[in-house]
């Protein structure tokens, strides 16, 4: 257990290390620019075939969908809402003398709260979804809740083709990525010069594009309350499990290493399923494809029997330092 909390630990702490942070803000920022670009040129067309499969859809099952749309709402608004109200009250008192820096402690913040939240929903999960399916949707029209269901259909296509291209391109410079890691945590590491010859870009290729054919096939599912909450998860952590372990293997594994852990199949599964649980989390979800890449990194390292730098335990990022 305390092997694995390593693992996720280190993946956190170099995440928000500024050097790597930043890596993932200029692939982020431009990524979320361009997709919110093709939203605005194609989201009336989506929005058209959308309401047109909901109207298709019994009024039950729209209502059902449409109070756990707003269950999801909610709880994404109670995270923020919480991790601002944190902010304004810690960030003045103790900012400049946290040495893990602002990073770490957003990071945190919202993975702390996102599960607080859950956790407390979970609870009272039937008397919510009750309220909300008998006296807030009735109050609405059958068109009003079918559009607005729309509506978040047309946001979860949208936001699922960005994590792909975040996955896409991740797979591309994925060595730029990680040997950014490997020199703070791994400085002495030596690269076998025989490394494992296995594909991996087709591999990524193939799995995206059975990734949208997927999306396409499960799309009228989605509107099945839970149901299309575990094939998002399901179609995330099936992006994430093979091409991120192929990656990286390609990268640091000798043949007898991958043939050793490609093995460890629930593992390589529950990295993904985790980094897929972290798609939901308001802000952190733009850093997840770095996220699951740098913890099958550090779990490989871990495999090997290579000790991280203690210099780099201690390592801040640059930019916290004033913060």
């Amino acid at each position: 257990m305390g092997a694995v909390y390593g693992i996720f630990h280190r993946s956190i702490r170099d995440l928000v290390r500024w050097e790597v942070l930043r890596e993932v803000l200029v692939t982020g920022i431009p990524m979320i620019l361009i997709w919110l670009g093709i939203g605005w040129v194609f989201w009336d067309k989506l929005l058209y075939w959308s309401t047109l499969l909901i109207s298709w859809v019994p009024f039950s099952v729209v209502k059902a969908n449409g109070a756990m749309l707003v269950l999801f709402l909610l709880w994404a608004l109670a995270v923020l809402v919480s991790y601002a109200f944190l902010t304004a009250i810690v960030g003045p008192l103790f900012f400049r003398r946290m040495k893990k820096g602002y990073y770490y402690y957003s990071f945190t913040a919202l993975l702390g709260f996102a599960m607080l939240w859950g956790w407390l929903m979970m609870l009272n999960w039937g008397s919510l979804e009750k309220w909300i399916a008998n006296k807030l949707l009735v109050w609405l029209p059958f068109q009003t809740v079918a559009e607005g269901s729309a509506v978040l259909l047309n946001f979860y296509v949208f936001y699922s083709f960005y994590i792909l291209s975040l996955f896409l391109v991740l797979s591309l410079y994925r060595k730029d990525f990680l040997e950014t890691v490997r020199e703070i945590e791994y400085p002495d590491l030596e690269i076998a010069a025989e490394k494992v010859k296995v594909s991996h870009l087709p591999v990524a290729l193939r799995d995206s594009l059975l990734f949208i054919v997927l999306t396409v096939l499960f799309f009228p599912l989605l509107m099945i309350p839970i149901v299309n909450v575990l094939i998002q998860l399901f179609l995330w952590a099936w992006l994430y499990r093979d091409a991120t372990f192929r990656g990286t293997c390609q990268l640091y594994c000798s043949t007898e290493e991958y043939e050793r852990l490609r093995h460890h199949r629930a593992v390589i599964w529950s990295i993904a399923f985790f980094a897929s649980l972290l798609n939901f989390v308001p802000i952190i979800n733009i850093f997840t494809p770095f996220f699951a890449q740098l913890v099958v990194f550090h779990w490989i390292m871990q495999s090997k029997g290579i000790a991280n730098s203690p210099a780099a335990q201690t390592q801040t990022p640059k930019k916290s330092e004033g913060a």
